[in-house]
């Protein structure tokens, strides 16, 4: 007897996202295809305007004015191009949820951290009473390991430094429990400590829930550690795809090559600093 196959978590056939430029048509996502598994986590990777971010945009059905979108995306086997916006704003935030690469710009300085997670919390959770709304903010920042957070919920996102307010953005996006979590360079900005936590953190909350994870960078040392499948984009087409161990023990593709040549690696700077060393020593 055959086994069942399961349904991938996201599937994304033949996207394209086209602009109307000046001069026609651009198209700055190209007939991509790719599938994550229940659980799984796939980097998607390239330099700046390779399509990366415009293809988490893409599925999330967030694209700029002027932007039109092709293909076929399907969550579950749900098919999501096929939703009206109200039916996708269910989708958003609850099954598939986004942290974006500049927490400061996407929290309301107007409002506190805790009754925008609450308020998150509430909008695919209507019967949810304020007072449970506020209980989830409190538990979704003490799981994202914000400390004392039953008080730092009433505080102003300019009371957070931009590692915490990335933990804010962490904590709202886990507030409904999705299985899907799409990061879109959610270290930019931050200093390599807290770029380490941040990510410490993004692999901790997929041990806990479950959770699928979609990370959009352009750091290869980043995929290499967070990620099972990487997927290199360059000019809005994939060049490559292979697990994270293939790509960087034998990559095929001649960008990708490249991508990892620019990497600075520890034994190239130690050797720098003794060719110093020795020339100085002269």
């Amino acid at each position: 007897m055959s086994g069942a196959t399961s349904e991938p978590l996201l599937r994304v056939e033949e996207l394209t996202v086209t602009f109307d430029g000046p001069r026609g048509d651009v198209d700055v996502v190209r007939e991509l295809s790719f599938a994550l598994e229940p659980g799984g986590s796939l980097g998607i990777v390239g330099e700046s305007g390779s399509g990366k971010s415009m293809t988490s945009l893409a599925v999330l059905g967030l694209l700029p004015a002027g932007a039109r979108r092709t293909g076929r995306i399907s969550l579950s086997g749900r098919e999501l191009t096929a939703l009206t916006e109200r039916q996708l704003r269910r989708v958003r935030g609850d099954r598939v949820a986004m942290v974006f690469q500049d927490p400061l710009s996407s929290l309301n300085p107007y409002y506190t951290v805790g009754a925008q997670i609450a308020e998150a919390y509430r909008a695919h959770r209507q019967r949810a009473t304020r007072r449970e709304a506020r209980r989830v903010a409190v538990e979704a920042m003490e799981r994202v390991h914000i400390d004392d957070a039953a008080r730092r919920v009433d505080h102003y996102p300019h009371q957070f430094s931009g590692g915490m307010r990335q933990r804010v953005m962490i904590a709202m996006a886990l507030c409904t429990e999705p299985d899907l979590l799409i990061a879109d360079e959610p270290t930019t900005a931050l200093d390599v400590t807290v770029q380490a936590q941040i990510l410490r953190l993004l692999t901790e909350v997929r041990a806990e829930t479950g959770a699928g994870l979609v990370l959009i960078t352009h750091d290869l040392a980043v995929v290499s550690e967070m990620t099972d499948e990487v997927l290199v984009m360059r000019q809005g087409e994939c060049v490559e795809r292979a697990t994270a161990e293939r790509l960087f023990s034998d990559p095929r593709h001649p960008y990708t090559r490249a991508l990892l040549d620019a990497v600075p690696r520890l034994d190239d700077e130690v050797g720098e600093l003794r060719s110093v060393d020795e020339g100085g020593a002269r």
